[in-house]
């Protein structure tokens, strides 16, 4: 097996088996991350973002957040509304 596919089919079991925003970002895109290392050049980058799969990994990675947004805001609230209250008990979900 080729290296190219090698890293890509580690970007689908990232993409399937990842729950965090941040460590998929970490996994796909950082310096050290999958796609960095299916390209070399400035030229082969610019061809990486535009394929399918660069496409694809954007999707479940944007779910993530949107999830963990959702609930950050919903801790927050919750926050707020105790310290309102007044009531130091500890936050539940």
């Amino acid at each position: 097996m080729s290296d190219r596919k090698q890293i890509e089919e580690q970007i689908q079991e990232a993409l399937a088996a990842e729950t965090s925003a941040v460590l998929l970002s970490n996994k796909l895109f950082s310096p050290d991350g999958f796609f960095s290392r299916l390209a070399d050049t400035e030229e082969e980058r610019r061809i990486v973002a535009q394929s399918p799969l660069f496409r694809e990994a954007l999707k479940p990675l944007s779910e993530l957040k949107k999830a963990e947004f959702a609930e950050f805001t919903r801790t927050v609230r919750r926050f707020e509304e105790m310290r309102t209250r007044g009531n130091n008990d500890e936050l539940r979900p």
